[in-house]
């Protein structure tokens, strides 16, 4: 179950293409690294939630941090969790995730 493995610290690396990615600073869409973040969890929890980090632009920088909303599929419960970037390398980036114990009421 998702709900019993989701506190578990999940970190993925997402290698983006850009036509010039030495020149900084490189930007993404938060909706991106929602979906690195999901591919994360999957890869730590063999399922994968729903996630909403909002529709901001973000400047690829070691240790930026987004609060985003996580949602259970299988129980239909959300969970506040932040998103941590970090090993930025040009428009290349790893990320990791914290979610809360409970969900949001």
């Amino acid at each position: 179950m998702l709900r019993s493995a989701i506190l578990v610290c999940a970190v993925a690396t997402a290698a983006l293409l850009s036509g010039c990615s030495s020149e900084p600073p490189v930007e993404v869409s938060a909706s991106d690294i929602a979906a690195t973040a999901v591919s994360a969890l999957e890869q730590s929890t063999g399922e994968a939630p729903a996630m909403n980090c909002g529709t901001d632009t973000i400047q690829l920088k070691n240790n930026a941090k987004l609060d985003c909303v996580l949602t259970d599929t299988t129980l239909g419960e959300d969970f506040d969790s932040e998103v941590t970037i970090t090993d930025v390398d040009g428009a290349n980036y790893s990320v990791s995730v914290a979610v809360a114990e409970e969900p949001r009421e």
